[in-house]
């Protein structure tokens, strides 16, 4: 096992289009990473500059503190996990997964060991005499951990190995590589555009957009104290509301947007005090906004909206609404009832609301 650090590190293509910028993180030996974000934010081409398949522009990378810049993929001890698999057709499971071992010249006797053992983890026993077109996506995607499982790499990268498979199949994919990670102990580094993904794998999150690193924390400070609006944007399932305004200080201070004005609550104020006066975005979570029935609890503040879009969920329902310029998502109680149209007074629980500079979109309270 390894630890892996990344120094400064930039990916320059031509044309001067500049794909990672400045990266800097250090994975500790045995953690669970995810690289997360939007299409085209770097992600995938850092963890390729990790495996030595992409050219470092400038800066360092090292396993287990040796710099790798110029050492090949296959002298790394990594192991990588396509999307998608990468599997030998003509040949069966058990030589899909032994063929890199035979290429360094292991002992029969030691490579059937590890293939034997790395297939009862993964549940593939009863396939190794098959072959791949034999197999289901869930399968198959076994089949390729399997392969980088035999090598007992330093460090496993996994760039968006769950893309392919169904809905169904991803979640159960997501528990296994989660079980095969406790029980291997060994790093892992894991990209994914999917933050649910994230959200449910990673002992740690890394926010990318544009190359850059946005923020770098475990999955619960990610998601209650997000470093800038694309976090706060990104992470979260439905996403966070954004209700633009100026924060006043007319009748106490308040947060006054188009149609709706609320109060700020006390232990927000002295951070927002630089604000007053001035365009301010205003962050709400969907499940901090609740029917407002009996009135306004006093750390709350209400909003009449109309409701737009009714989408039942099972156990709760997504009420899409809007007010004056702004369109936002309410995570409500099944049971409660509501009809498209009508105009509903929702209570927005404002102690866990953020705030966030419109010019900057970094988080000020």
């Amino acid at each position: 096992m390894a630890g892996v650090t990344l120094e400064s590190v930039y990916k320059v293509y031509d044309g001067n289009v500049t794909a990672v910028e400045d990266f800097n993180l250090e994975i500790i030996d045995g953690e669970f990473l995810v690289l997360v974000g939007p299409s085209g934010c770097g992600k995938s081409t850092t963890l390729r500059m990790i495996a030595g398949l992409e050219e470092i522009t400038k800066g360092t990378v090292k396993i287990a503190d040796r710099v790798v810049n110029d050492v090949p993929p296959k002298d790394r001890d990594i192991a990588m996990v396509f999307q998608n698999y990468a599997l030998y057709p003509h040949m069966t499971v058990y030589d899909n997964m032994a063929f890199g071992l035979k290429l360094r010249r292991f002992k029969k006797d030691e490579i059937d060991k590890r293939v034997k053992d790395a297939a009862e983890i993964l549940g593939l026993t009863d396939y190794l005499q098959r072959r791949p077109k034999a197999l289901s996506g869930g399968q198959r995607q076994r089949v390729a951990v399997g392969r980088a499982i035999v090598r007992q790499p330093s460090a496993f990268l996994f760039d968006e190995p769950l893309s392919n498979l169904d809905a169904k199949m991803r979640v159960q994919m997501r528990v296994e590589i989660s079980l095969l990670h406790t029980n291997l102990k060994t790093t892992m580094i894991y990209v994914t555009h999917d933050q649910v993904e994230a959200m449910t794998m990673g002992d740690r999150i890394v926010v990318m957009k544009d190359g850059i690193i946005q923020q770098a924390a475990d999955p619960v400070t990610l998601y209650d104290q997000p470093a800038n609006k694309f976090v706060a944007g990104f992470i979260g399932t439905p996403p966070m509301n954004f209700f633009e305004g100026k924060v006043t200080n007319d009748a106490g201070m308040v947060f006054a947007g188009d149609g709706f004005s609320v109060n700020v609550p006390e232990q927000h104020r002295a951070g927002l005090e630089a604000h007053v006066g001035r365009e301010t975005t205003l962050g709400v979570r969907p499940e901090d906004i609740v029917t407002a029935e009996g009135g306004a609890d006093p750390v709350k503040s209400t909003v009449t909206a109309k409701l737009e879009v009714i989408e039942p969920m099972g156990s709760e329902t997504y009420w899409y609404l809007a007010v004056g310029i702004s369109s936002f998502i309410a995570r409500v109680d099944s049971h409660v009832r509501a009809k498209v149209g009508d105009e509903v007074t929702l209570a927005l629980d404002l102690e866990k609301a953020h705030y966030f500079d419109v010019e900057t979109e970094e988080k000020i309270v």
